[in-house]
């Protein structure tokens, strides 16, 4: 399921979604505060996630922010996310992964369907690197092999 980048081109699009654009520039105003939320913008546009236009825009917003909705927690608390992304709550990506929730409610998009779709390749690779070890030639299967050698 191939996406093109940047994930998000305008918000001028997403009509209907003004709450959810409303909530990205408060979450990354109070996880951030206005500089990193800045810093974060240009990174998301760096990966792909957002087009300059989105960023341009987003910045509009986090100047419309009150200081009580900029900065109230510090970035280094753990986030904790909902399903899908529930498995990278605590992590170090997670207030990221809360970013890349938002944008994909902005573009209308399913995250859970990307996720989906990334655990059953994952299981795919994990089958493949089974299917291996029975022919005794995964990596894994040399180094217990190598590991139960070394005890006898």
């Amino acid at each position: 399921m191939p996406v093109d980048k940047p994930y998000l081109e305008s918000l001028e699009g997403a009509a209907g979604r003004t709450d959810a654009i409303i909530g990205w520039a408060r979450y990354l105003g109070e996880t951030f505060g206005t500089t990193d939320a800045l810093n974060c913008l240009r990174y998301y546009e760096d990966l792909g996630w957002i087009s300059p236009l989105v960023r341009e825009q987003m910045i509009s917003y986090l100047r419309g922010l009150s200081l009580d909705e900029i900065h109230n927690r510090r970035y280094d608390e753990p986030t904790t996310l909902e399903y899908p992304l529930e498995s990278l709550s605590g992590t170090l990506f997670a207030t990221h992964a809360q970013s890349l929730e938002y944008i994909s409610e902005i573009r209308g998009d399913d995250i859970e369907e990307h996720v989906m779709a990334a655990r059953m390749a994952e299981r795919r690779v994990d089958r493949r690197i089974d299917d291996d070890a029975d022919d005794g030639g995964s990596p894994s299967e040399m180094v217990r092999v190598i590991r139960d050698g070394a005890r006898h």
